[in-house]
């Protein structure tokens, strides 16, 4: 298995080296045909130099990816640390290719050209590495490249972090569990040597007794080895990772916003809701008439909700019910109890509260334009997690208060990820976290971008 890895790992290098030479060809294409048009000069005698660049250039991708273990193989790594370690290592070689140049005194090779090269070697050195990842998952769903971890702590654990290592997020583990219960792990010190010779990776849990003895032991061994700081789930939080003291520690962060960030997204929203307000005007007179001619009802339908810092407010939509509705869910025990167990909604085709203009309304989500006020009043934004009412946050549990530390959304990653498709209230819960914990600017834009095909699809509307 080692070989195999190892035989992987080098044919890695090489494409990426492959990479820069054919991103090298590219740029000179690009520079001849450039020329052709007055727009890029050679220098004489300028093959040399540009060959001396090529040399420099590989050559320092090759010392700057072994410096920043751009090779390792550490498959439970999250996406996000992959990745950041890969535009790292592109910086630092970018850097350090560019001193090579000075150094050198590579004084005819064109800054022009020296960019080409970087910007499309790294573009297929980026392709190489998603297409690698991709690959590799879906073989190791074959049994391809498994390797095989032993997890050492006590029972519960340890099958609770194999379940997470194993399901979660598919590595290619086979696992092993060496259980230390009732605070003994004589067991597993007592046994002989070559009991874990198929062992490639050591993951010891904070209940494990003795752990500075296992950890030299399966290092010595030549094992990787992972020390778990404690069974908490920090997808849900911001990752650094640091030291106090020479000890590793993992911190959590919520997810926030700066104060400058704040103030652009607020005048994103308010900028948002007026156009879309005076745009959509129109439309609003034209539903208005409609709800009228069916029902002598409001027009608008007002709902206490939970906003930020858990402060209630009014959120106001088109009314797509009929005016008791309450009753009528009520006065059925059948009904109102399918309605708690449908996560606060009937299934669809089967709410006899809603109108034939509110089936309109809600399929095309036209029956949210007026939460437009809301994010006016300053309420709502256009981007959040989902407004809930009272009740519902009892099902976040320990983590309303992170819940309740942002502004509810017209829009967020629950509505553009399937509505009420999602049958699973837990699911919904982990959405609204995942975006606290990844709330930005730019996740906003994403989010907004994704939400129009999704509203003109109708996934999940009803």
């Amino acid at each position: 298995m080692f070989s195999s890895n190892k035989t992987l790992d080098a044919i890695r290098r090489l494409v990426d080296c492959g990479c820069i030479a054919t991103g090298y060809g590219i740029a000179l294409y690009i520079a001849f045909s450039l020329s052709r048009r007055g727009l890029f000069i050679f220098p004489r005698r300028w093959d040399y130099e540009y060959q001396d660049f090529l040399m420099l250039a590989v050559a320092a991708w090759i010392v700057i990816a072994a410096y920043m273990r751009l090779y390792r193989s550490h498959r439970a790594e999250r996406l996000d640390f992959a990745a950041n370690r890969l535009f790292r290592t592109l910086a630092l070689w970018a850097l350090f290719t560019t001193a090579g140049v000075f150094l050198w005194k590579l004084s005819h090779v064109s800054r022009q050209f020296i960019l080409y090269v970087f910007f499309l070697s790294g573009i297929l050195i980026l392709g190489r590495q998603a297409l690698t990842m991709v690959m590799l998952r879906r073989l190791r769903r074959f049994g391809y490249d498994s390797r095989t971890a032993v997890i050492i702590g006590e029972r519960q654990e340890c099958e609770r972090f194999a379940d997470t290592l194993t399901k979660a997020v598919f590595n290619g583990y086979q696992v092993m569990l060496a259980p230390t219960d009732s605070g003994s792990d004589r067991a597993l010190l007592d046994a002989p040597a070559g009991s874990f010779s198929e062992v490639q990776e050591a993951f010891i849990l904070p209940t494990a007794v003795n752990r500075e003895t296992h950890t030299l032991r399966f290092l010595k061994d030549g094992k990787s080895v992972h020390i778990v700081p404690g069974l908490v789930d920090a997808r849900l939080f911001r990752q650094e990772l640091g030291d106090v003291g020479g000890i590793p520690v993992l911190s959590l962060l919520n997810g926030s916003l700066s104060i400058v960030q704040s103030g652009i997204k607020r005048a994103a929203d308010v900028l948002g809701a007026v156009v879309l307000l005076v745009v959509a005007a129109p439309l609003f007179a034209v539903v208005a008439i409609v709800n009228k001619l069916e029902s002598r009802a409001p027009v608008f339908f007002a709902q206490k909700r939970l906003g930020r810092k858990g402060k209630p407010f009014m959120v106001f939509k088109f009314r797509t019910m009929v005016a008791d509705a309450e009753q009528v869910l009520k006065k059925t025990p059948e009904l109102y109890q399918k309605y708690l167990e449908n996560n606060y909604k009937l299934p669809e085709g089967e709410d006899p509260r809603i109108t034939r203009i509110g089936r309109f309304l809600r399929a095309t989500s036209l029956d949210e334009l007026p939460q437009l006020i809301n994010v006016l009043r300053g309420d709502m934004s256009l981007v959040g997690p989902r407004p809930v009412v009272p009740q519902e946050v009892e099902n976040y549990a320990d983590y309303a208060s992170l819940f309740l530390s942002a502004k509810p959304g017209m829009t967020g990653h629950w509505q553009v990820s399937g509505r009420s498709e999602i049958k699973e209230y837990a699911r919904r819960v982990e959405l609204d976290l995942e975006y606290i914990r990844d709330q930005s600017l730019s996740k906003d834009l994403e989010i907004l971008l994704r939400t129009v095909p999704a509203v003109l699809m109708r996934r999940g509307a009803h």
